[in-house]
């Protein structure tokens, strides 16, 4: 298949080329005007043969120049081979303007004795254009490849944070799964009402991970995760009772806010794993959702003591939500964590 975009830019890059070549042509035609004392119409036409040959020659320095690009250290040969190439240049530029005016002239007596009075010059000014031609195309190429650098970086962190999110949506804690079956098959023979609404929880939990898994949602309503968390927190008071303690505080107007997938659950998931499981009595998590200053901040706290705070290599891994919001919203989201003695806390703040 043709790669019309490739084509576009290639006519788009020819004619910015030949476009920079305008302000030489006028340039050379007031020149040949005013010492030759030729009508305007004469010089202008003599520029833009005369001129046309350089750009025309100059489109095989372009090619060479990206064939040959600048290298990082300068070496002594590349040195010498764009002195030879502009030498070349230059020379069959001359040479070209030459044949031109015999073909005028018929005389070659005549042609160099026209010309020597600025054959000179012109070899000069070819040495010059060849410098200024490879140059802008050097920079060109070193642009160029930035851009794919810069491109390829991008698209590499993008694919590892997605690879990231995968594992994440893919993954729930064997032990949850195993701890939630078990309290379900003993609370089956106590309240099977209590149960079947349970297993209609779990099948929840397990259809949101399992949809964002194949439709490959990156970012949901923050109403979305609240029920997930609702669900999950659900599930788990079956196996912690009284020793898990929830306060849920979201802004009725932040419910609409889309924010990325499966954010919260992990944060309220490491919560429970460093501060309600280890303790005998349990504690206290604390869910909020409020504006501030043009950016949602989201708010998982805990009363577990320092010792219990999770480390940015454990759960969920922090980084790799900063990772992921970083590559949403760049430097206008972050994730801050804090532990004292009143517990640990997770603010994210995601930009409006």
């Amino acid at each position: 298949m043709h790669d019309w975009g490739a084509t576009t830019r290639q006519v788009r890059s020819l004619l910015l080329y030949l476009a920079a070549w305008c302000p030489f042509v006028l340039l050379y035609a007031l020149l040949v005007a005013y010492t030759a004392g030729l009508p305007t119409s004469v010089a202008i036409l003599a520029s833009v043969r005369t001129v046309g040959l350089g750009a025309l020659l100059g489109l095989a320095v372009r090619e060479y120049a990206q064939r040959d690009p600048w290298p990082t250290p300068l070496s002594f040969a590349f040195a010498i081979r764009h002195v030879a190439g502009a030498a070349l240049y230059a020379g069959v530029w001359a040479g070209l303007i030459l044949v031109m005016m015999w073909l005028d002239l018929r005389s070659w007596n005549r042609v160099f004795v026209v010309s020597s009075s600025w054959i000179g010059w012109q070899g000069f000014n070819g040495v010059v254009l060849y410098a200024v031609v490879a140059g802008l195309t050097w920079m060109g190429v070193a642009s160029r490849r930035s851009q794919e650098m810069e491109a390829q970086r991008h698209e590499a962190d993008a694919l590892r944070v997605r690879a990231e999110l995968e594992a994440l949506r893919g993954r729930l804690d064997p032990h949850f799964l195993f701890n939630t079956l078990h309290s379900l098959m003993a609370l089956a023979r106590l309240d099977p009402a209590r149960t079947e609404m349970a297993l209609g929880q779990l099948s929840d939990l397990l259809r949101y991970v399992l949809d964002s898994k194949r439709g490959a949602r990156e970012q949901v309503q923050l109403a979305d995760e609240v029920h997930l968390v609702r669900t999950y927190l659900a599930l788990e008071s079956l196996r912690y009772g009284d020793r898990l303690r929830v306060t849920i505080d979201i802004e009725e107007d932040a419910l609409d806010f889309v924010v990325p997938s499966l954010t919260v659950q992990p944060i309220v998931e490491n919560a429970i794993r460093h501060a309600i499981a280890p303790r005998a009595d349990g504690g206290h998590i604390a869910v909020s959702a409020r504006f501030e200053a043009e950016s949602l901040v989201l708010t998982v706290a805990d009363d577990g003591p320092p010792a219990a705070a999770p480390s940015s290599s454990t759960g969920v891994g922090l980084d790799a939500l900063r990772r992921r919001l970083r590559l949403l919203y760049g430097v206008r989201a972050r994730v801050d964590a804090s532990h004292g003695a009143s517990g640990f806390t997770v603010t994210v703040h995601v930009p409006a």
